[in-house]
């Protein structure tokens, strides 16, 4: 019988959130009567194929994290992050010990149990798993304030998280990014121009939001309402 593979779950959360306009820094602002990280940190220690949670946070919020109501049943530890949000994610991804690696954005507390279900299963069959959204509305190209182009909005999508690689690739892929001083905006990116690897696209959720603004806490808290009363 062979080994059971290990999953990480590295939660980043060591934003600043300053669009919020809180003084509180994003994770720990209070939705639905609990702070933000907790939904995050909660949902993946109920998921039974995740063999580990590593939580990555700001120096600075230790105290505020302490405060966390967490009783999460798996092993789990905290790290600190770095200036960028890809230096938190590289932080995670070296403490972690999995086979493979799921990374989540902690501002997004919205996230179905169902969707990291599918992005284990994707990653485990192709060795990556990216969850996206279509996009609705028009798509313009605008240069100058004047409206230049249209875009195929058929090809074009939102990524999400949590998005899964196997370990080695991911963690392949961040360090040869630190060492050139390159930066992208998700691990997809990062995985695509240092590796050359098309990570896998699966169906995300609409309410798989990343909370920015205020308009997007209300929005999360009309969701999270939503499934507490299904």
């Amino acid at each position: 019988m062979g080994a059971a593979i290990e999953i990480s779950a590295v939660i980043v959360a060591a934003g600043r959130g300053q669009r919020l306009g809180s003084s509180l820094p994003k994770a720990y602002i209070s939705l639905g009567g609990k702070p933000i990280l907790e939904y995050s940190l909660e949902l993946f220690a109920r998921c039974a194929q995740v063999s580990e949670i590593i939580v990555v946070i700001h120096p600075d919020d230790e105290r505020l994290f302490q405060k966390l109501s967490l009783a999460l049943e798996k092993p789990w530890q905290r790290v600190y992050g770095g200036a960028h949000r890809q230096d938190s994610v590289l932080t995670g991804v070296r403490a972690a010990h999995g086979d493979y690696v799921l990374v989540h954005d902690g501002a997004r507390p919205c996230v179905s149990l169902s969707l990291v279900e599918r992005v284990i299963e994707t990653m485990k069959e192709h060795g990556t798993a990216v969850p996206v959204v279509p996009i609705a509305e028009s798509v313009k190209r605008v240069k100058e304030d004047q409206i230049v182009s249209d875009e195929d909005r058929s090809m074009l999508f939102c990524a999400q998280t949590p998005q899964g690689f196997t370990r080695k690739l991911l963690t392949e892929a961040l360090e040869r990014a630190y060492a050139q001083g390159r930066y992208f905006t998700d691990e997809a990116s990062v995985v695509l121009a240092m590796s050359g690897v098309q990570p896998r696209a699966i169906p995300g959720e609409a309410q798989n939001i990343k909370i920015t603004t205020e308009a997007d806490l209300k929005l999360a808290e009309c969701w999270l309402t939503a499934r507490r009363a299904s």
